[in-house]
C-alpha cells in the first residue's frame, strides 16, 4: 500500500504535465533510428532498388527488342517470316526468365528491408522503404518528419488543403505550394500501385493525420487526456490495495495460522536441517516477493497506458512495450527456428528411453532367474544394467550436444572443457573406487546378506554401491568401506559354504581341561554339548581336536557345522552353556590347578 502511495503523486504529476508540455507545439521526437543512418542498416533496401531498377531497364530493352522484330516481321517477305518469329519467340522466352529472376530478388529483398516512418505526433503517417540517391530511408523519414510538422502547426483544417504536384523526377504532396513528401517511381513501384494513386492516397492519409493532430491540441482534448490518465492512475492504486490487502489479510496470515500444520521442519534422518520457524519466515518471505513483484508488473502495465494516451509521449510507451515484446517476439522466433533440433532431440530421448525399459526390463528378468544366459551370473544383470545405462547416456548427450543453441560457441565450449578439468581433477579417489566396485561385482565376492570379514570388519553387507560396501557388525554398528579397500584386502565370506548343497560353516571353540580328564570323556561331552545348540548340524557331526598340551591343561577344539553364520555369537553362547551343564553332570572340573612339585623322577604323573 505505500508503495502504491509513492507512486501516485508522480504519475498525477505527469498527467497534469505532459498535456500542457505537448499543447506549446514542441512536437514529439521521431521514431528511433535504425543502427546508424549508413547504407549498412539498409543494405537490403538498396538491393532491392537496385533490382528494381534493373527489372525496369530490362522491361524497357526487352520491349525495345521486341518491338524491332515485329517491325522486321512485317516488311520482310515469307522466306524470312518463320525465321523471325522464331527469334522472337526465343528472344522473349529468355526476357522472361530474365525478368522472373528479377522479381525473386526484388521480392527477396523486400521481405528483409528495413522500413522507415514518418511520424507526427508520435504516430506513423507514411512508411518510407525506398532510399534515394543522396538520402537513407531513415533520411527522408526524419526530413518528411520535420516538413509535416511545420506544416501541421500552421494547418487549418476547414481552410487548408493538400496537394499533388508533378516535378518532372517525381510527385510531391504540397502544403501552399511547398513540397512535404516526395512520391518516386521506386516508392510506387515498392507499394505495387500506380505513382498518382499512391500519392493520392498518402495525400489523403496525411491530411487525415494533420487534422487528428490538430483536433489533440484543443483544450477539451487535453482535458480528456488529463481525465484517461487519472482514471488510469486510480485504477492503478485500486489495484496496489486490493493486491496488498490480500496478501497481508489472506495469503500471510493463512501461512501463519497453519505454520504448525504446514511446515513442520525439514529432517535428514536425525538431523534437522530447517526448523519450522525457518520456513514460516522463507514463506513470508517468498509472499512479499510476490507481492512486489505484482506492483512492478501493474506499474510497467499502467506506464505504457498514461503515454500512450498522450501523443506527444507515445513514442515512449512504444518504448516501453519494445523492451517486453522485442525479446518474447525474438525468444518466439529463435522457439519456432529451433523446433527441427527439438523434435531430433525429442526424438533422440524417446528411442534411448525405451531401449532403456527393455534393458530394464532383461536386468529384471536375468535377476529374478526367469532369463538364463550360460555363464552370466544373475546378481551381475543389475551392476551390467548400470554400466551400459551409463554408457547409454553418455551415447545420448554426445547425440544432443550438437542440436543444443550455442552449443558451438567458445563460451559454452569453454565451460564445457572447464568442467571436464574439475571433474578429472577432484574425482581420481571417486573413479578409483568406481572402478573397484564393477571389479567386485564381477568377482562375485559377497552379496547383501552375507556374513564377511574385510580386514578388521566382521559383520553383515547390508548395502552395496558402485562406491562403497556398507557392512552391520554383531553390535548394530554400520560401518563404511570403500570398494578400493575392499579390492586391496583379503575378503572372508562365511555365507558361501551355506548354499545349496554345501555342508555348512564350521565353528571353533575352544576348551581348556585338566590333565586328570581322559581325553576320550571329554571329546563326548564337548560333542554333546554341541549337539544339544540351537542351528548345530547334526550330520556332519561335530568333532573334537585335541589342539595342544600346554603347560597346566589340554587344550580341545570344538568344530561344529551350522548353516546360519549369522548367528555365530549365539551358537558360541549355546554350545558354551551346554558344556557347562555337561561338564557339571559329568563331574568333569572346569579349574585348571597350578602347582609346583619337587620331585627326584621316581612317580610320573599321569591322568587316572
Amino acid at each position: 500500500m505505500r508503495t502504491a502511495l509513492l507512486y501516485a503523486p508522480a504519475l498525477s504529476l505527469f498527467c497534469l504535465a505532459a498535456p500542457f508540455a505537448f499543447a506549446q507545439g514542441d512536437g514529439s521526437p521521431a521514431a528511433p533510428a535504425p543502427a546508424g543512418h549508413d547504407t549498412v542498416a539498409y543494405k537490403y533496401n538498396y538491393a532491392a532498388v537496385e533490382q528494381i531498377n534493373g527489372y525496369m531497364n530490362d522491361s524497357v530493352a526487352a520491349a525495345i527488342r521486341e518491338s524491332l522484330l515485329v517491325d522486321q516481321i512485317a516488311v520482310s517477305d515469307s522466306s524470312n517470316i518463320k525465321y523471325l518469329k522464331a527469334q522472337l519467340a526465343k528472344q522473349h522466352n529468355a526476357d522472361s526468365i530474365k525478368l522472373a529472376a528479377r522479381k525473386r530478388a526484388i521480392d527477396s529483398a523486400r521481405q528483409r528491408a528495413v522500413p522507415a516512418y514518418v511520424t507526427l505526433g508520435g504516430d506513423t503517417v507514411v512508411t518510407i522503404h525506398a532510399p534515394t540517391p543522396t538520402l537513407t530511408p531513415q533520411e527522408r523519414a526524419e526530413l518528411y518528419s520535420d516538413r509535416v510538422l511545420l506544416a501541421a502547426k500552421s494547418f487549418s483544417p476547414k481552410f487548408d488543403t493538400l496537394s499533388v504536384v508533378d516535378n518532372g523526377m517525381s510527385l510531391d504532396i504540397a502544403f501552399r505550394e511547398k513540397p512535404l513528401i516526395n512520391i518516386t517511381a521506386i516508392d510506387a513501384y515498392w507499394a505495387g500501385m500506380d505513382r498518382i494513386a499512391l500519392a493520392n492516397a498518402e495525400r489523403e492519409r496525411l491530411h487525415a493525420a494533420i487534422a487528428a493532430y490538430k483536433k489533440g491540441l484543443g483544450l477539451w482534448n487535453i482535458l480528456r487526456m488529463v481525465g484517461l490518465s487519472l482514471a488510469v492512475v486510480a485504477a492503478l492504486v485500486a489495484l496496489f490495495m486490493f493486491v496488498s490487502r490480500t496478501f497481508r489479510n489472506v495469503i500471510d496470515r493463512k501461512i501463519t495460522d497453519n505454520r504448525e500444520k504446514w511446515f513442520k521442519g525439514i529432517h535428514f534422518r536425525n538431523i534437522e536441517l530447517m526448523t519450522s520457524e525457518k520456513l514460516t519466515a522463507a514463506a513470508l518471505f517468498v509472499s512479499k516477493a510476490m507481492r512486489y513483484a505484482i506492483y512492478a508488473i501493474m506499474l510497467y502495465a499502467a506506464l505504457p497506458m498514461i503515454f500512450a494516451i498522450f501523443p506527444a509521449t507515445r513514442h515512449i510507451a512504444k518504448l516501453l512495450f519494445s523492451w517486453i515484446a522485442d525479446p518474447v517476439y525474438s525468444m518466439g522466433e529463435g522457439l519456432i527456428a529451433y523446433l527441427p533440433n527439438l523434435l531430433r532431440i525429442a526424438v533422440i530421448i524417446f528411442v534411448m528411453r525405451y531401449i532403456l525399459k527393455f534393458m530394464r526390463y532383461v536386468a529384471a528378468e536375468i535377476e529374478t532367474g526367469r532369463l538364463a544366459i550360460p555363464g552370466f551370473y544373475p546378481d551381475w544383470a543389475r551392476a551390467t544394467f548400470n554400466i551400459l545405462r551409463i554408457f547409454i547416456y553418455a551415447f545420448t548427450v554426445v547425440l544432443i550436444f550438437p542440436l543444443l543453441p550455442n552449443s558451438d560457441s567458445s563460451i559454452f565450449k569453454g565451460v564445457s572443457v572447464f568442467i571436464g578439468v574439475l571433474f578429472s581433477i577432484g574425482s581420481s579417489s571417486v573413479i578409483s573406487n568406481m572402478m573397484a566396485g564393477i571389479v567386485i561385482t564381477y568377482m562375485r565376492s559377497f552379496k547383501i546378506g552375507d556374513r564377511i570379514k574385510v580386514g578388521d570388519v566382521y559383520g553383515d553387507v547390508v548395502e552395496k554401491t558402485l562406491f562403497v560396501v556398507r557392512v552391520m557388525t554383531i553390535k548394530k554398528e554400520v560401518i563404511t568401506v570403500p570398494n578400493s579397500s575392499i579390492l586391496s584386502a583379503n575378503v572372508t565370506n562365511y555365507s558361501t559354504a551355506v548354499g545349496e548343497g554345501e555342508q555348512g560353516v564350521i565353528i571353533s571353540i575352544e576348551f581348556s581341561v585338566c590333565y586328570d580328564v581322559h581325553w576320550e570323556r571329554a571329546h563326548r561331552a564337548l560333542i554333546e554339548a554341541a549337539l544339544g545348540a540351537e542351528h548345530v548340524l547334526p550330520n556332519p557331526p561335530p568333532f573334537v581336536f585335541t589342539k595342544e598340551l600346554s603347560d597346566f591343561a589340554v587344550i580341545y577344539s570344538l568344530r561344529a557345522y551350522t548353516r546360519r553364520p549369522d548367528l555365530y555369537s549365539v551358537i558360541c553362547s549355546h554350545i558354551n552353556r551346554n558344556a557347562l551343564d555337561v561338564f557339571k553332570r559329568e563331574g568333569i572340573e572346569m579349574i585348571v590347578p597350578q602347582y609346583r612339585s619337587v620331585r627326584n623322577g621316581e612317580k610320573i604323573v599321569t591322568p587316572e
